[in-house]
């Protein structure tokens, strides 16, 4: 992976990344002008005490996913600021939800920061794929607890798989919370040949804390779709916002346009409408929701981008370093 970012060929990529946005600008102005028009309308008189909440909330997702990333990396001996943790966050979100293939492109750019603040090749692999795992399992709990009180409703077909594999991710969790963290790090490390195990130690209930974290920054990323919705004046019941929630992630996980190419808003929609919206006004919501969570970050997450990698001072376990 070294010296990736110097071989992409940006100017093609933003052709093309300009190229598939526009295309899905234009279908959607052609084909749901009217809809859109109305829900962009309703925007407008939305409530700012919610919007407030909605931000704030989404902060705090953020902050827990580099929360996450910093006990993945506390393992290695080389301890990454906070700060620029939670930079990478919001650059990668960026990415996301700007660029074609965003999460390939941005686990690149995550491992190539890494890299830079002198984090161990195996720690930098670990981190990102556990960060990734945890990111799934955590998501399927939280349509769990959806389906759990939800009962029947939107996509409820799904409900008795998706508890089976929330039971046997818990299971797997509960047991292997001595051993999971160990024995991937051995595995990876034994893969790169050229490093010695870490000895930092690992906590018993590692594995519990990265799937608290985990579990936490969706919550806290669903709580502002909440918001959203509340500052449009929609009150669909806590389950429904839940389960369409998820699903709406879940929908986006193998995504081929930036940001999901509206498949996130539309599968949101769409259960959001079953549980008892109001089309117009839950549109305009999950609109807002993902200006609040991923369109808003985009331009701030690629101002951060032109800065922080000219900041790469490492921090080890005997000192300390600040980002500049």
């Amino acid at each position: 992976m070294q010296g990736f970012w110097a071989r992409l060929p940006l100017r093609l990529l933003r052709i093309l990344s300009t190229l598939v946005i526009a295309g899905v600008a234009v279908y959607l102005i052609v084909v749901r002008r009217a809809s859109i028009e109305h829900a962009l309308s309703r925007m407008g008189r939305a409530q700012p005490g919610w919007i407030a909440v909605a931000v704030a909330a989404e902060l705090v997702s953020l902050v827990c996913y580099a929360a996450l990333i910093r006990a993945l990396l506390s393992l290695g001996p080389v301890r990454v600021p906070f700060r620029a943790l939670f930079s990478l966050t919001v650059i990668g979100t960026a990415m996301i939800n700007s660029v074609p293939g965003g999460q390939a492109v941005a686990t690149v750019y995550w491992y190539e920061q890494l890299r830079r603040y002198s984090v161990q090749r195996s720690i930098a692999v670990w981190a990102l794929l556990v960060a990734t795992l945890v990111g799934v399992a955590t998501l399927v709990l939280l349509a769990a607890i959806g389906y759990a009180i939800a009962g029947h409703g939107f996509a409820s077909q799904a409900r008795i798989p998706v508890l089976a594999v929330a039971a046997a991710i818990l299971i797997a969790v509960l047991a292997g919370r001595r051993q999971f963290v160990p024995l991937t790090l051995r595995a990876i490390q034994r893969v790169s040949e050229t490093e010695c195990p870490s000895d930092q130690p690992v906590a018993a209930n590692h594995l519990v804390l990265l799937f608290v974290l985990g579990l936490l920054n969706w919550l806290f990323d669903a709580a502002a779709l909440f918001a959203a919705l509340a500052a449009m004046g929609q009150t669909i019941p806590l389950r429904g916002v839940v389960v369409a929630y998820t699903l709406g992630q879940l929908a986006s996980a193998i995504p081929i346009l930036p940001g999901g190419g509206g498949t996130i808003e539309a599968t949101m929609s769409a259960g959001l409408v079953v549980a008892g919206g109001a089309a117009a006004a839950v549109i305009a919501g999950v609109l807002l929701y993902r200006v609040v969570s991923a369109w808003g970050l985009v331009p701030l997450g690629w101002g951060l981008w032109l800065t922080l990698p000219n900041a790469h001072h490492t921090t080890s376990a005997n000192g300390a370093a600040a980002l500049p």
